[in-house]
């Protein structure tokens, strides 16, 4: 079978299966870049690997967030294609794992649901990749207006309605003129999202270009495109009874470091206003473990990541977890990295070395 240009998951081994088959069982939950980098490492050592994924397709954030332009979803899917056909990795999507039934976005296309304990109890190593897909609220007054969105939902329907599985009247009606606010990835790609759709952007971010969690090469590509960069400032107030017609904005005293704010104060004074017709917000998102509490032993920190050891192992015997349910939100590349390393304690784990 030929792939051609694909995302190979198995970059480790050769284009073939292993030639030892190991008896050892994998579940692995999640089928983003960490998920699907530690089934890639594993497949090649001759593990049973069953992935459980909640939405109707595999890829995570690389089908579901980031633009096509960026990583297009063929090559995920062809790569995917290879795990099954080539490695037997069973990839059960649309089934969501979980031990406390909260729910995230994109959890209503699941047509089925598996407890957490089932999943550790029939196989002899679990990792959980689920990934960030809670959004932070936009902290500004008259923020519950209709109108304001968050950059994750933005571009979860815009690839949900590319890969048919909603209507196009379910996307977001932004109006001409779009505040996005924030400069990491997923406010970037929301930002390029709507430019191609026709909007004008304003990118409000409290970092300055060279200190934009996204990198300069992206900040200043929307800036080629058209969009307006307003740094240093923040969405003081929302202007609108029912809807969007504007907003205050404020200059802020801040350092930024790493992609950490260490010091934020608004400047009294330097209010000024402009008139956008819906803002995309885009600061961050919340880890979403299978529990928002902690549960069946698998401690989580105070923002709600799973907590895990040098060895990526959490506090339940046998139970891994990696990617941005582990670190927070981060790039794709280091999601990979994640799992991998993640992947090869599993190995040492299921072969008696620890």
């Amino acid at each position: 079978m030929s792939f051609g240009d694909y995302m190979r998951f198995t970059f480790m081994c050769k284009k073939e299966k292993p030639a030892q088959r190991l008896d050892s069982k994998v579940a692995v939950i999640g089928a983003g870049p960490a998920g699907l980098a530690a089934t890639g490492y594993l497949a090649c050592k001759g593990y049973h690997i069953t992935i459980y994924e909640r939405l109707p397709f595999p890829g995570g954030m690389m089908v579901f967030g980031i633009p096509g332009a960026r990583i297009p979803k063929n090559r995920v899917f062809l790569g995917c294609k290879e795990l099954e056909e080539i490695f037997d990795v069973e990839i059960k999507t649309s089934c969501k794992i979980s031990a406390s039934g909260e729910e995230v976005l994109g959890d209503n296309l699941a047509k089925e649901r598996l407890e957490l304990q089932r999943a550790i109890d029939e196989f002899d190593a679990t990792l959980i990749a689920t990934g960030t897909w809670i959004s932070n609220p936009l902290p500004a007054e008259g923020a519950n207006v209709d109108g304001v969105y968050s950059a994750l939902e933005y571009l979860f329907r815009n690839r949900s309605c590319e890969l048919g599985l909603i209507p196009e009247s379910e996307r977001f009606s932004l109006g001409p003129r779009v505040a996005v606010v924030g400069a990491g990835l997923v406010a970037a790609d929301a930002a390029l999202d709507a430019i191609r759709d026709g909007h004008q952007v304003y990118l409000i971010s409290i970092e300055k270009l060279f200190e934009a969690p996204a990198g300069g090469y992206e900040i200043n590509r929307l800036i080629e495109q058209g969009t307006r960069h307003i740094e240093r400032t923040v969405i003081k107030r929302v202007i609108g009874e029912r809807r969007v017609e504007a907003v205050e904005l404020i200059n802020v005293d801040a350092e930024v470091k790493n992609g950490l704010i260490l010091k934020l104060e608004q400047i009294p004074g330097t209010e000024s206003t402009i008139d956008v017709d819906s803002i995309i917000v885009g600061i961050g998102q919340k880890p979403t473990p299978p529990s928002k509490n902690e549960v069946l032993g698998i401690k989580l920190s105070r923002r709600g990541e799973i907590v895990v050891d040098e060895r990526f192992m959490t506090s339940r015997e046998k139970v891994f977890a990696a990617g941005d349910v582990v670190a927070g939100a981060t790039k794709v590349g280091r999601a990979f990295q994640s799992g991998l390393k993640a992947a090869y304690w599993v190995d040492r784990y299921l072969q008696g070395m620890l």
